[in-house]
């Protein structure tokens, strides 16, 4: 069994601030040790219940955090620019992908909510359903035939995946948000191996697992922090102004669709601080 890890930094256990997830932060080093602690407790967990080829991408900010002496028995992704960004190599085949910590969507009060690009992008819906980093990946995998088995985080992100995708998804909470940037986070040996026992699971229940997909033809609509992102958006061919912070873009193939959103936020980025 092939399984892909998808890993975010911001669901980890004790994470609630950006001096925590970010190389210049005072705690960076200290919250790659507990990430680094999770994904072996899964990776642990999935060769116990038989998988035999995992693969975790690095999908947190530049992608350069992980590298593969700090897991046991797994490769690793690494690096930017990926053609598929947190969903790097899912084309390459898979018998399901694992989000782990991962958070909510963007306008959530929950710790560290954002959609991709947390300054820019305001909300995010995939054929008028709002949705968050969550979504858009399971519908990317879905176009694969890959199944969400199974997600990490904090509450709100689980309540997220389970409402969208269904409960079918194993949901191993590491802490309860109480603000975007406070958290109540379990005691830490019981996380690890909470994770541990959902990643067998999530395996053991393989006959339950669904692939999201979405319609076609497929509409993302963009909503972002202010005009200036939505004018530079409108220089990609077919995305068109819906009003003067949101742009839209269809296509028939949702791959092409989730990388013309991460093109969108380039751009984005590039006309947020504007020298006049």
């Amino acid at each position: 069994m092939k399984i892909l890890i998808s890993a975010d930094l911001e669901g980890v256990s004790g994470v609630v601030h950006t001096d925590q997830i970010y190389p210049e932060g005072d705690f960076y080093k200290e919250t790659l040790q507990k990430w680094a602690q999770e994904l072996n407790a899964v990776v642990s967990g999935l060769k116990e219940a038989g998988a035999q080829h995992i693969v975790i991408n690095d999908a947190h900010n530049h992608m350069r955090n992980l590298n593969n002496a700090m897991v046991q028995n797994a490769c690793v992704v690494s690096g930017w620019q990926k053609p598929l960004s947190m969903m790097a190599t899912v084309e390459d085949g898979y018998d399901a992908v694992f989000f782990t910590g991962y958070h909510a969507m963007a306008g959530s009060k929950s710790t560290l909510s954002h959609t991709y690009r947390p300054k820019i992008i305001k909300q995010v819906y995939l054929n008028k359903v709002l949705v968050g980093e969550t979504g858009l990946n399971a519908a990317l995998a879905g176009f694969y035939n890959v199944p969400v088995a199974l997600i990490s985080g904090d509450e709100e992100v689980c309540y997220e995946a389970q409402t969208l995708l269904g409960n079918q998804v194993i949901a191993i909470q590491t802490k309860k948000g109480l603000s975007r940037y406070s958290a109540l986070s379990y005691p830490f040996d019981i996380t690890l191996r909470n994770l541990k026992a959902g990643a067998i699971q999530a395996l053991k229940e393989k006959e339950k697992w669904k692939v999201y997909k979405v319609t076609s033809p497929c509409t993302i609509s963009v909503v972002f922090s202010e005009p200036n992102h939505a004018d530079a958006c409108e220089l990609i061919p077919n995305v068109k102004r819906v009003s003067d912070n949101q742009v839209e873009y269809s296509s028939q193939l949702y791959p092409n669709v989730f990388k013309c959103f991460l093109a969108m936020g380039t751009l984005a980025k590039a006309r947020d601080e504007v020298i006049t």
